[in-house]
């Protein structure tokens, strides 16, 4: 058993720059499943900026203070934060801008490739991203629920519960009598010093 499992959401990368959907606008109608079909250009500008923004980020204090004490992750973001912070047990509920593939033939790019082309350049076919998009389902859903309720407390770090992702980890955890502690402010401060006492208890 774990002693803490953190999952985290985009306030957690708002001190390395990364804006939260909050500040965003319409950006979760726009990462959805059906804008995708509709309007694939536009779709994969909006991630290129992204990916953009996430790389030129660095991982902040609390990305830092968990990978350091080996705490395992599950994380709403698609920003790559905590894996570049050293954390190794690291699930990503919602994918990443790594990569992009293709359906059709199977081949697989790293993400800039859409900087030339959105279409396969071996069959020509759209390129499916790796982010989990709205109208999708969480293929790693049970994989991040195991590793949740493997913990005697859950620590939720900057996520607003506008997804019903976080809302249903946290209840899974507390129905399995996992503690859940939330802190949604100032995390790369809070965070940090949290764990600086759980540890030293």
């Amino acid at each position: 058993m774990h002693k803490v499992v953190a999952f985290t959401g985009a306030g957690i990368s708002r001190a390395s720059g990364v804006p939260t959907f909050e500040e965003m606008g319409d950006i979760r109608d726009k990462l959805s499943r059906w804008y995708f079909r509709d309007n694939p250009e536009d779709f994969y500008k909006i991630l290129l900026e992204m990916k953009k923004t996430a790389d030129n980020a660095d991982p902040n204090p609390a990305h830092r203070v968990l990978a350091r004490h080996n705490i395992p992750v599950v994380t709403m973001n698609i920003d790559g934060l905590h894996r570049r912070a050293g954390s190794r047990e690291l699930v990503e509920i919602h994918g990443n801008l790594e990569q992009v593939f293709c359906q059709r033939c199977g081949s697989i790019y790293d993400f800039y490739v859409v900087e030339k082309s959105i279409h396969c350049q071996k069959c020509g076919e759209l390129l499916e991203s790796n982010v989990v998009l709205y109208g999708d389902s969480l293929d790693k859903f049970y994989e991040a629920m195991e590793l949740i309720v493997s913990a005697r407390e859950l620590l939720v770090v900057g996520t607003s519960f506008q997804t019903s992702t976080a809302s249903q980890m946290v209840m899974q955890a507390e129905l399995a009598g996992v503690k859940a502690t939330i802190i949604n402010s100032h995390a790369e401060e809070e965070v940090p010093a949290y764990l600086e006492r759980v540890f030293d208890e």
